[in-house]
């Protein structure tokens, strides 16, 4: 027993540093998000989002997946999908990094839990479950909100984001009302910023 609190000890002190791994978006004071504060707000919006539009997963799961989901990041930091667009990073060896990442929490932690979250983690990753679809949806949807938020002056690759967001609709139908109330908020700092927009 004693062993297993050191192990989850030092796990809490690996995670830790997702306070202080930085993101693309900006916060509204006009600093840098972090991974933690964006993991926080997608816990919360799964939540309520489930409840509100009636999907029918198992609620507790998917929260524990959005709070999961972003840790291998405590290693890796955040790569992001515009390096990714840019080509300054493969799509593949984002995934084989993040892989090794949560394998190393998963065998740093007592044998059920690192599994439990090494198998939360792989539902968000590979969309193989309801929950880890509604998740990755909702997702996109609070790095969509948090662009709303911060404003178009914080928009350095506006093409990116229109781009980001029409796919986000197409993949994600189950959160399409919401995710278009989202994009009539941003269509209008577009208009602000007197970037091109297409409907």
């Amino acid at each position: 027993m004693k062993n297993n609190i050191e192990k989850i000890f030092d796990f809490l002190k690996q995670v830790e540093k997702l306070k202080s791994t930085l993101r693309y978006n900006t916060t509204t004071s006009g600093r840098k998000e972090s991974t933690a504060e964006h993991s926080w707000r997608l816990t919360l919006m799964v939540f309520i989002l489930a409840k509100e539009l009636k999907v029918k997963i198992d609620k507790e799961k998917a929260m524990k997946i959005a709070l999961v989901h972003d840790l291998s990041e405590s290693i890796t930091g955040d790569i992001d999908a515009i390096k990714i667009s840019e080509g300054k990073f493969s799509k593949d060896a984002k995934h084989q990094l993040e892989i090794n990442a949560i394998e190393k929490i998963k065998n740093s932690l007592p044998k059920e839990l690192g599994k439990e979250i090494y198998d939360l983690w792989s539902e968000y990753e590979n969309c193989s479950t309801e929950e880890g679809k509604f998740v990755k949806g909702i997702d996109k949807l609070e790095t969509l909100t948090q662009l709303v938020e911060s404003g178009y002056t914080t928009y350095d690759k506006p093409d990116f984001i229109l781009e980001y967001t029409n796919k986000v609709i197409k993949d994600f139908p189950i959160i399409k009302d919401f995710l278009i109330s989202v994009k009539e908020k941003l269509k209008t700092e577009f208009m602000k910023g007197g970037f091109s927009w297409e409907e």
